[in-house]
């Protein structure tokens, strides 16, 4: 029962983590908080008349069962911060939420997990960049998470769950609301290959101030953070300060220097942050490497997991001799800005490397 005391007084209005930090420090636990009286709350210094009135108010046992049948009814898991089954990472940021609200089923700490953000206004390299990336990663049992906005994190759920793997997506609303509601088809997905997190309550709605609290879930839940696409003033940029700030790696996909999309992450990489040009960068830095049996059969296996466009490029690529793009052009009939883009998803995705002033080759 603490832990629906617990999701009782995170739910208290206006009370905040830190009150609620100082008041289990003093009480021991939230049933106690329930139980006691305004003197005894009125004694701890830091805790208001009107945080007081609010905790007081707030006391409804009927209120309180009906939030646990409306969980029951509607499959959701409550997870408080001291739960076994809260994510051991997250607890580690600052300020971390007194509790996560789960729908479908929250993977095991011991799986490593990758945060994959970027723009919603993306681009079509960009859009491409992040489904490859998360399909890459879902091969190695990398998890993805993302915040399933439109643009980026759309394409990094979308790629992971094509790829046979599994996603969490952290939302700024109730675990019970598609947003936006274009996603719904995704959402259901993502339920039965993963879950959806949010430390706001069933029914709470998007408001532009719960992104930003959104962001440090999404960097809280990863060891690496991989930023695609992001303009000058873009959210994803909080998410990259966040993680930065916890102490965690973000790499950047590097962009067009003339693209407004790009600034963001350019500016990172300005600053310090490794670029990735391949999934096997981010697979590097969580200690995972593949034998030459292994990269041999996953290069066997590459064929099958291209488009047909990608395929017809890929077939022109030899393994040990380079090919200049140009080449691939004059026998293909495309022009140059249409094959390069290509080249550049195949390259990302690690499927093909380039030699310099000699062209392109297959990887592995």
């Amino acid at each position: 029962m603490e832990e629906y005391y617990l999701m009782w007084l995170s739910r208290v209005e206006g009370i905040g983590i830190k009150r609620i930090h100082m008041l289990l420090d003093y009480f021991q636990s939230a049933e106690a908080v329930w139980k006691a009286e305004r003197d005894q709350l009125a004694a701890i210094k830091g805790i208001p008349e009107k945080t007081i009135d609010a905790i007081l108010c707030a006391r409804d046992e009927e209120m309180l069962n009906c939030w646990i049948e409306e969980l029951e009814a509607k499959e959701i898991q409550f997870y408080s911060l001291f739960h076994t089954r809260y994510p051991r990472l997250l607890k580690e940021i600052y300020s971390p939420p007194i509790g996560i609200y789960v729908k479908g089923t929250l993977p095991e700490d011991d799986i490593d997990k990758v945060s994959l953000v970027g723009a919603r206004r993306c681009s079509r390299y960009g859009a491409g960049v992040a489904y490859q990336t998360a399909m890459d990663l879902g091969k190695a049992n990398i998890i993805v998470v993302s915040g399933m906005a439109k643009g980026i994190d759309a394409m990094a759920h979308k790629g992971i769950l094509d790829g046979g793997g599994q996603t969490i997506a952290v939302l700024g609303n109730g675990v019970d609301i598609c947003y936006p509601s274009e996603n719904r088809e995704l959402m259901e997905r993502i339920i039965e290959n993963g879950c959806l997190i949010s430390e706001y309550p069933p029914g709470t709605e998007p408001s532009p101030h719960h992104f930003p609290n959104r962001n440090r879930i999404i960097a809280g839940l990863s060891k690496i953070v991989v930023v695609v696409e992001a303009g000058k003033k873009s959210g994803t940029l909080i998410t990259a300060d966040m993680a930065l700030e916890s102490g965690r790696d973000v790499f950047v996909v590097p962009g067009n220097i003339t693209s407004a999309l790009s600034e963001g992450t350019n500016n990172l990489i300005k600053q310090g942050c490794p670029v990735i040009t391949e999934t096997n960068d981010i697979l590097f830095d969580l200690g995972i490497t593949y034998n030459d049996y292994e990269k041999q059969m996953i290069s066997k296996q590459v064929a099958a997991k291209l488009t047909p466009e990608e395929k017809k490029i890929y077939d022109q690529i030899l393994d040990k001799e380079p090919v200049l793009a140009e080449t691939i052009c004059r026998r293909m009939h495309k022009n140059i800005q249409e094959v390069q883009y290509m080249l550049s998803l195949l390259e990302i995705a690690g499927y093909i490397r380039k030699v310099p002033q000699a062209g392109y080759i297959r990887e592995g």
